[in-house]
């Protein structure tokens, strides 16, 4: 990847990074209403969280692997493919603490997105938050820490 490459890149998953973040004080406020319309709002944004860093993770596969099979299952394994580094390729860019809530928030927008009738349980939602949370707040640094193991990699300091 060239210099121009990298630089668009960043843009981008910065651009990515202030959606998520976005998405989850909206969660957190919606949440923090208690009625049955908040806990739709909040589950909405819980969703449009993990949708901006499916994009993040759909950004770096492309950039660096060119490879993303669109076939069932891509979903987690994209989240699996982006935990591993690959020598000479890119580092990995989901650092091990965040792999667990990242899989559970998949979990909740697939059920969100195909469940034909749903009822939030404010204590699960409650637990999500806490996941959102915990991968928004890593998120800037996981990507400053990616990109800088990509320069120098790439020779591109």
């Amino acid at each position: 990847m060239d210099a121009i490459g990298l630089q668009t890149l960043q843009a981008e998953l910065q651009d990515d990074i202030r959606v998520a973040l976005d998405a989850s004080d909206k969660a957190t406020e919606r949440f923090a209403r208690g009625d049955e319309i908040a806990r739709e709002a909040c589950a909405h944004q819980l969703c449009r969280l993990y949708n901006a860093i499916e994009q993040l993770a759909l950004r770096i596969a492309k950039a660096f692997e060119n490879n993303i099979d669109d076939e069932q299952g891509w979903h987690s394994a994209l989240l699996g493919r982006l935990s591993i580094a690959i020598p000479g390729v890119r580092p990995a860019f989901f650092p091990t603490p965040l792999k667990a809530p990242l899989r559970e928030l998949r979990a909740f927008r697939h059920v969100f997105v195909h469940a034909y009738e749903l009822e939030f349980d404010p204590a699960k939602l409650g637990l999500l938050l806490k996941y959102a949370k915990a991968v928004a707040d890593q998120l800037p640094e996981a990507v400053t820490t990616f990109m800088d193991k990509v320069s120098k990699e790439q020779g591109l300091e």
